[in-house]
């Protein structure tokens, strides 16, 4: 590639400028080489040149990954710590997903107007420090207040992680967004692993609100004789001194400020090289930092108002089916618990709540790890219905056997292992259907977000009402309504002008039909777009006809015409 691209630069000083973006090097889907053929995509020559960003982003998402995955088993010892009871702690959970939201939201916004590493390293400095921060919180309101920076931060970090991995690859994007994932499901399940070596797991509760002591003889009963326990702070205090939790807080932080140095080595990098090329739709100014041309409500008027009716109706399909994905990952992860403990299941045991959340998630982490390879061989549109069809099996599975103890852990081994790469396969769908910028990308994030946010609650209240029961019915019509809008995504999604432009198989990753010798080709409007400062309306350039292959290497290609 590196000769052609000094051929080519020899015609357009301009094209070989753009060739790169951020210290990496763009290559195509495929590339037209001098001898008239077609040379498919290596993802790995892809990684290799683009190696720091792809550790980089995979290993920030890792780290917002930790964050979901440490207050689910830490949150009786730090109801220790706080002095609050597990109902005020059940506030602690609510906070951190909305201020996820939030943080979504107004980075997404501010995407267009600052350089987009700057807030990447924002966010991986902040969930480190306020990691450290946690175990210096004796009070509910502190503890608050440090995971509300915590969840700003790590909303921050998921929208500007996945637009600049999409950003950097475009339609390539989907092995490297399997990666990251990935990551992040690695993440959530080594986080309560480290934590759990440094638990006491004792539920302070009684100690805080007091307690009753109910009658045991039968003389007590007669009498109806019942000691009430005042409130006991000492042991309280005597709990919290105990547990060695802020040890397990350190640790998880300093792995976390690493990752925030390495996010400020790649600034430091695209500084000593130069301006940093722009991402999608921003102009750029010679302090190398995005300058927005609309206000801070932008995003919503371009995916709304302003984006063509096609594109607005793939974002729309995009944003509620992640809604639906990422709602059903924290359904089910927060609930199988609940399940466990309320559901009359023969011989399955209190106890095994624990155990079969960690086999979600670690089947979880490892269907995303599985995904990467995958989804080099395999297009994300069939990827995605593997994935729905496989989780809809599993949960039929479930729902009939669901008074049976090893068809639970069956169950959930195999939900845990499809649900995986549902949201990162529909973000790569959606950008084989149309160009993701900022704006598309935040729209996307922020519906997962609300998905991850609002469906526990709603199966909470379903759970109280109905049952335990009702949970597994509800993930089942989730997945059943997740079936259809893939349906209308795709049939949508075929008649946009980008996928068209590439016939592709439905099942495997190919390159386009090979070029006969004389017929012109265009140049990848995207890539152009993406990474040149060439105004957009010169993004169309198309390439002359390019003469057979000489053995002696000769021949000169001719100029581009405009």
């Amino acid at each position: 590639m590196d000769g052609t691209d000094e051929k080519w630069g020899e015609t357009d000083n301009s094209l070989n400028h753009s060739a790169s973006v951020d210290g990496a090097k763009w290559i195509t889907h495929s590339e037209q080489t001098t001898l008239g053929k077609e040379e498919k995509v290596s993802f790995w020559r892809l990684f290799m040149d683009n190696r720091l960003q792809v550790v980089t982003y995979c290993l920030v998402f890792g780290s917002f990954g930790v964050c979901v995955g440490f207050l689910g088993p830490t949150v009786f010892d730090l109801g220790c710590q706080t002095n609050s009871d597990l109902k005020e702690m059940n506030w602690v959970f609510f906070v951190q997903l909305l201020m996820t939201l939030v943080g979504s939201i107004t980075s997404g916004c501010m995407a267009d107007r600052v350089q987009n590493n700057i807030l990447l390293l924002v966010g991986a400095a902040g969930v480190s420090f306020s990691m450290v921060l946690i175990p210096a919180c004796d009070t509910l309101g502190g503890l608050i207040v440090v995971l509300m920076i915590m969840g700003w931060c790590m909303g921050c970090i998921d929208t500007i992680a996945n637009l600049r991995m999409i950003t950097l690859f475009g339609k390539n994007v989907g092995p490297f967004l399997q990666a990251m994932h990935c990551c992040y499901g690695l993440g959530a399940f080594v986080s309560p692993m480290i934590a759990s070596a440094f638990l006491l797991n004792m539920d302070c509760t009684p100690f805080v609100d007091g307690y009753t002591v109910e009658p045991h003889t039968a003389i007590e009963k007669k009498e109806n004789v019942s000691v009430e326990i005042p409130p006991q702070p000492r042991k309280v205090f005597r709990y919290r001194n105990m547990s060695h939790v802020p040890i397990a807080f350190y640790i998880l932080g300093g792995l976390q400020l690493l990752v925030a140095l390495e996010v400020a080595l790649v600034i430091l990098r695209e500084r000593m090289r130069g301006p940093v090329k722009s991402p999608v739709g921003q102009q750029t100014t010679h302090s190398g930092e995005g300058v927005a041309s609309e206000g801070g409500m932008a995003w919503v008027r371009k995916c709304c108002a302003c984006s063509p009716r096609d594109v607005f109706l793939i974002t729309l399909l995009a944003s509620i089916s992640v809604f639906l994905f990422d709602g059903l990952q924290s359904t089910y992860a927060n609930y199988i618990y609940t399940y466990a403990h309320e559901a009359s299941v023969k011989s399955l045991q209190k106890f095994e709540g624990a155990i079969l959340d960690a086999c979600f998630w670690g089947m979880f982490a490892l269907g995303r790890l599985l995904s990467v390879p995958a989804a080099a061989k395999l297009t994300p549109s069939f990827m995605l219905l593997f994935s729905i069809v496989g989780c809809s099996l599993a949960l039929v599975f479930t729902l009939i056997f669901r008074f049976n103890h090893v068809s639970i852990y069956v169950g959930t081994i195999f939900v845990g292992l499809f649900v995986s790469s549902m949201s990162p396969s529909a973000l790569s769908l959606t950008e084989q259907f149309i160009d993701m910028n900022s704006s598309i990308t935040t729209c996307l994030v922020v519906m997962a977000a609300l998905g991850e946010a609002l469906c526990p609650i709603i199966v909470g209240n379903l759970v109280v009402s109905l049952g335990a029961t009702s949970f597994l019915a509800f993930c089942f019509s989730i997945v059943l309504v997740t079936l259809l809008l893939y349906w209308a995504l795709y049939m949508a999604g075929k008649q946009m002008g980008k996928y068209q432009a590439s016939p592709r198989s439905f099942v495997w990753l190919s390159s386009n039909p090979v070029a006969a010798a004389g017929e012109s080709t265009l140049i990848d409007p995207s890539s152009v777009k993406y990474y040149s400062r060439m105004p957009e309306s010169d993004s169309n350039v198309e390439m002359a006809a390019i003469e057979p292959h000489q053995p002696n290497n000769t021949e000169h290609q001719q100029p581009y015409e405009s």
